[in-house]
Formats: C-alpha cells, structure tokens, sequence
C-alpha cells in the first residue's frame, strides 16, 4: 500500500548515510595519511614474518625498500622519510633473498677478534711495519668472507687456515689472539661445511646462489630461529631442495612471494576491520556535531513528499556524477584527502535533509552566559555577536526536552554512525539498485494522472 513511499525514504536514508560514509572515509585517509597507518601496519606484519628487530630493520634499509619510502622536506634541515604503505612481492622476496645471502658472505668468526687484534698490533714501534699488519688483518678479514662467497668448500676452509698461521708467525704480537681464535674458527666452518656437503649430495649442479642462501639460513638460524624455521618449512613444502640450479632460486622467490601474499591477506583483513571501527567512531562525531539523527530524518522524510522528491534527484544525479564509488580503493583520494573536503561540505549543504543544530538568542535575564555554568547568576549559552555586533546569548533550540526524547535522539545517533561505517561503496550500490527499482515503477504523480 505504502511500497512507493518506503522506497522513496529508504532511498533519501540511502543517500545521507553514503554522504556521510564518503565523509568519514575521507577524514579517515587524512588521518591515516598523517599518522602513517597503512605503513605501520605493513611494518608490524613484517617484522612479525622476520621475527627479529635487526632483520626488520637491515630489510628496511635494503636498496630495494628504500626506493619505495618517501622523502619530505620541511621547514626544519632535516628531511622526513616516510615508510612505504604498500611493497610489491616481488620486491620483498628479492630483498629477502638477498638478505640471507649477504649474511652468509658477511659472517665470519674472525669479526669478533678484530679489536683485540688491533691493541696487540698497537704494541709494534714501528708505524710502518705495524701499518703493514693491519692491512694484513684486513686482508684475511676479506678472505674469510670469501670462503663463504667460494661455496664453503673444505678446501677454501684449509686455505684460510694456512694464512691465518703465516700471519701468526709474521706477527708474534697476536700469537695469543690467533690461538684462542683458531678453535672457534675451526668450529665454526667446519659445522657448515658439513651441512654444505649433504646439500651438495643432495643437489649436485646447485648454484653458488642457493649454497649462500642454505648457509645464510643457517646462520640465521643463531639469533632469528623462527625465522629460520618458517622459510626453511617454505622451501620443503616446495620441493626447492629437489630442484636444480636457476629454477631453484625461481622456485625459493615465489615460495616466499606466496608468504608475503598470505601475510598481507591477513594484514587486510585485520586493516578494514581497524578502519571499520574508525569510520564508526568517525560517524558517530559527525552524528553529534551535525545533529544527523537517523530516526529524526526518517520521519521528516515520511512526512514530506515534496522533501522526498528533491532528495531522489539529487540521489540520482549524484549516482550518474561518481560512478567511481562503487570501487572502495577509488571511493576517496589518498593523494591529498584534504582537496575533497570543500567538495563534501558543498554536497552537505546542497541535500535539503532536516539535520544540523539551529540557536537562538535568549534573553539572559541579567545572568552571565556561559558554556558550563557552575553558579546560580550563570546560565547555559554560547556568547556571540549579533548583526549590530552587540553580545547576546545563544543556545541550541532543538535539543531534546525529555529524557525519553534524548535516548531516541542517542538512538538516531547510533544508528547514523553503524550505517557510516559500512563505508561508501556499500551504500553506492543499494543507491543504484533504488534509483533503478524506482526508475521501473510509476511516480505518485504520475499515478494520480492516470487516476
């Protein structure tokens, strides 16, 4: 009986709740956009994947990453770098990759003993001869890190050792440092040489990359295990150790591109339930600060078909003007959110819905105006001007006058914020599936003309 006029105010409420969710959806990227949300997210996750803070951040500043951050200026002299809000998976499996294979080449025992070799070596007179030496520490440094790069073979093992007593006996001065260094050297290499060999077994024609890639891995292993424990569970359940050359490093990337995807699955969905508690505390503000009462509305809507009228061309016009909120990535620009607002306010002031507080003066009757009033001479008001800049007394005329108006009036309110928080795309399209029920059917007037 009433079909045509229940359409006609759900739609009218359809279309102030998706004003009101492009509002907040909008106020949301300006905040996320200033307090970086998206990248903080995306940073916890992957320090969740890599376990450690020191992986966290030697991915952070990889080459690759760094590419992806922003730089701002500001007035003061140093710059602002802004995390990246989104990395492709690429990139991640990439850096990675290359992370693990740095640390195998990187890693070596003789590290550790560099101070103490440096005060012996501070005990020669001889400033040229104790130069000599240090280079010569330095020397040995790089082709510790060799032996790694080598493919960890026995043989490159031996030859450091050989170097290691030549420059003992060259310099007595580190003699008690080479010797208690030597066991720890001997152990250390000789643990993953081992392991080198039953991959090699395992893997004949694997290239120098995946030996790295397994020694790095288990190197790791010492301060990330999880770590260690999780990608080395990657690689099994891909059957990489099976594979040979190249198509075992193609097949580690995408094993750990496929990590990334599922971790960042997870991270969107734990985001949009974030930004959906956002954009309901967000709706229920602006609920309150324009007086945008659900319930309120719906009546006015009921009771007025000329109101119900106007707002149905604007809904429909607005459908056919914005057919990029159907996307939620698109809905609202993360670019510069601050450019849309002046349009929305424009939207809100255009749409002829009864909401938004409305004053008027009030005679103060020799009181004081305040905003809290705490004394019998106070009364409750907002002190403004008027049109001949005198002071006078302003307070909400239509606030609720009764307990029971109140909790229907906070009812509305609650109402307005749950429906702002559906977002803008969901309430776009019952929009356009309204506006093209309605556009099927006959309007009041033209039923009347036909009567």
């Amino acid at each position: 009986m009433y079909l045509q006029e229940i359409l006609e105010v759900a739609l009218g409420m359809v279309f102030l709740w998706l004003i009101l969710s492009v509002t907040a959806m909008t106020l949301q990227e300006w905040i996320g956009s200033v307090f970086a949300w998206r990248a903080r997210a995306l940073k916890r996750s992957i320090r969740r994947m890599l376990t450690t803070k020191e992986l966290t951040n030697r991915f952070y500043s990889h080459s690759l990453i760094t590419s992806l951050s922003q730089t701002e200026t500001s007035t003061s002299s140093k710059a602002k770098v802004r995390l990246p809000s989104y990395i492709p998976a690429d990139k991640f499996a990439s850096t990675v990759f290359d992370i693990v294979t740095q640390t195998a080449k990187e890693t070596t025992p003789l590290t550790s003993f560099t101070l103490d070799v440096n005060d012996q070596l501070s005990s020669i007179k001889s400033r040229e001869q104790r130069k000599l030496a240090k280079e010569g520490w330095t020397m040995l440094l790089e082709t510790a890190k060799q032996v790694a790069a080598s493919g960890l073979s026995q043989a490159a093992v031996d030859s450091l050792k050989v170097q290691l007593q030549a420059y003992r006996e060259k310099y007595p001065e580190v003699q008690p440092v080479i010797d208690e260094a030597m066991p720890g050297v001997d152990a250390f290499y000789q643990k993953y040489v081992e392991r080198q060999t039953v991959s090699d077994q395992s893997t004949a024609n694997a290239n120098l990359s995946m030996r790295l890639f397994r020694l790095g891995l288990a190197i790791i292993e010492g301060k990330a295990p999880k770590f260690k424990e999780t990608v080395s569970a990657l690689l099994a359940s891909a059957d990489v150790y099976g594979l040979e050359g190249e198509k075992a490093v193609t097949k580690v990337h995408s094993s750990l591109e496929s990590w990334f995807n599922d971790a960042m699955d997870r991270l969107s969905g734990s985001y949009k339930r974030r930004a959906q508690f956002v954009s309901f505390a967000l709706g229920l503000m602006l609920a309150a600060t324009l007086n945008v009462d659900s319930i309120y509305v719906a009546t006015s809507l009921w009771r007025e078909p000329t109101l119900r009228q106007a707002i149905i061309v604007q809904a429909q016009t607005y459908v056919e003007a914005n057919p990029q909120l159907a996307d939620a990535t698109t809905a609202v620009s993360t670019s510069d959110p601050l450019e849309s607002i002046p349009e929305i306010q424009q939207l809100l002031r255009s749409v002829n819905l009864p909401f938004g507080w409305t004053t008027e003066v009030v005679d103060t009757a020799g009181k004081q105006c305040t905003l809290v009033p705490y004394k019998s001479t106070q009364m409750w008001g907002i002190t403004a001007q008027n049109e001949l800049g005198q002071s006078v007394c302003k307070r909400f005329s239509n606030l609720p006058l009764s307990l029971n108006s109140w909790l229907i009036k906070l009812l509305g309110f609650f109402i307005t914020s749950l429906a702002t928080a559906q977002g803008a795309p969901f309430w776009f399209d019952i929009l356009k599936k309204l506006v093209n029920i309605r556009s099927t059917g006959s309007t009041p007037a033209e039923q009347s003309a036909v009567g």
